[in-house]
């Protein structure tokens, strides 16, 4: 078990780095819109759409890697006072019942990802006209991968509380 948590968090960490690369374009992007609108007086058509994609993107493939690091926020006023098992067992029930939803949201990301693939979905969020399957496409790699880190932190709530 110990392999299959390493494997999944080595995953998480790496796409959780590279998410955080994609600050990086968005930084670009907004900097040369506002240097094109109020500079050249000639906005972009793809700026915002592009903007919201990347922020989109950098939010949503970092959320694994947030829960890895335990950095989702976390109410410690009652759990501070308790054991390590009982807080083990609380984390336990909670990501136990966060699994399937996390399954059940992953599947239903994957229809969506296929029914805007095939009608060829455009955003209509600006004259860009962006088709929707790639964002979506990372909306399912997202889920996905909280879905396994999900089911690492089970993995190890389950080690705590036998320790």
């Amino acid at each position: 078990m110990n392999s299959l948590v390493k494997n999944i968090e080595r995953v998480t960490g790496n796409v959780g780095i590279l998410a955080s690369f994609a600050l990086v374009p968005l930084v670009l992007a907004t900097t040369y819109e506002v240097f094109a609108r109020y500079i050249f007086e000639a906005p972009t058509v793809w700026a915002y759409e592009v903007g919201y994609v990347l922020t989109g993107t950098h939010f949503l493939l970092g959320m694994a890697y947030t829960l890895q690091k335990g950095q989702f926020i976390r109410i410690d006023i009652f759990s501070q006072s308790m054991t390590a098992k009982t807080r083990a067992l609380i984390d336990l029930f909670a990501y136990s019942v966060v699994l399937p939803l996390m399954l059940w949201l992953t599947y239903g990301l994957a229809a969506h990802l296929i029914s805007g693939f095939l009608r060829n979905e455009r955003s209509g969020q600006s004259a860009m006209n962006m088709p929707v399957w790639p964002f979506r496409l990372i909306f399912l790699i997202a889920f996905a991968l909280l879905a396994l880190q999900v089911l690492a932190e089970i993995i190890k709530s389950l080690k705590k509380y036998k320790a």
